[in-house]
């Protein structure tokens, strides 16, 4: 019988997460006869770990060269005919009914895309760091209820949508540009108790250019989309980009009953890490993206 739900993982240099996700993964996927789709790039060292490790019953997408995870993740989509597609990310850890949830929240509230929190599961300085550079507006608590806003490692789509939007996908499943047009048609439910646990660790200083290259990917499709006319006010204010993450990310934690102090405790290399994502946006503005979007988590 053919798979209604489909899980879709992107992978990238995650030898030391991968195998608790897939674990994770496998078991939820196994209540729901759900397909389990890992997507890689052969270039990537990942790969061949993935080949040693011999799973069953899991789809591997190996890509033809180096590739980034928007392209993985639209790889995988292409790769199933589900109904319900799941995308999560190489790092992340699943609650019991984690999957059930995300899917039934779709037709219970009339619903194209479903999602839930993100909580970290590294209990390290720089770990926190990074952490609160990409997840404090989903960190729980969280509220149950209609959103504009959800994680890219945690997200339902109906099949439905992502076809009905296909040119959005045409050079990769870039969530946030995605969601950002879909969400005008209809919100997005966000499940508080649908949420993962996120185990990635980058080096306390390796994780910088990885800020940096985000930044210039972000920022050379920014300044594409920007019109013309509006692209001088877009280089005037970017002295301003590490200030406005900063107070983003604060006021997301503060707002919160819990990590306060390991925010605070956080903020100098919070500080360096929104800086070079700054100095990344503002190059991508001025250089374009160059080879960054396929060097980026």
């Amino acid at each position: 019988m053919k798979p209604t739900v489909a899980v879709v993982i992107p992978v990238r240099e995650a030898e030391t997460t991968i195998q608790e996700t897939l674990a994770s993964a496998i078991g939820e996927c196994r209540q729901m006869n759900a397909e389990l789709i890992v997507s890689v790039s052969n270039t990537d060292p990942t790969a061949q770990f993935l080949r040693n490790l011999n799973l069953h019953g899991v789809k591997i997408l190996e890509a033809e060269g180096p590739q980034g995870i928007p392209q993985l993740r639209r790889n995988g989509v292409n790769a199933t005919s589900a109904q319900y597609i799941v995308i999560t990310e190489d790092h992340c850890t699943f609650p019991d009914g984690w999957l059930k949830e995300l899917v039934a929240a779709l037709d219970r509230h009339g619903v194209d895309v479903s999602g839930g929190g993100v909580d970290q599961g590294l209990e390290t300085y720089a770990g926190w760091a990074q952490y609160f550079t990409r997840y404090s507006n989903f960190m729980p608590p969280l509220v149950e209820g209609l959103t504009k806003m959800l994680p890219g490692n945690n997200a339902c789509y109906r099949r439905d949508v992502l076809l009905r939007r296909a040119d959005l996908l045409t050079d990769g499943f870039w969530e946030a540009e995605f969601n950002h047009e879909i969400v005008k048609e209809k919100p997005f439910w966000l499940c508080a108790g649908a949420t993962v646990r996120q185990h990635q660790h980058r080096d306390l200083l390796g994780y910088i250019p990885l800020r940096f290259r985000h930044g210039r990917c972000y920022g050379g499709r920014r300044w594409l989309a920007t019109p013309a006319s509006q692209r001088t006010a877009l280089l005037l204010q970017s002295p301003l980009i590490p200030a406005l993450l900063f107070v983003r990310a604060a006021r997301a934690v503060f707002s919160k009953s819990r990590n306060r102090w390991r925010f605070a405790a956080a903020c100098p290399l919070l500080l360096v890490y929104f800086l070079a994502w700054g100095v990344g946006e503002v190059t991508g503005y001025l250089s374009g993206a160059g080879g960054s979007c396929v060097r980026t988590d």
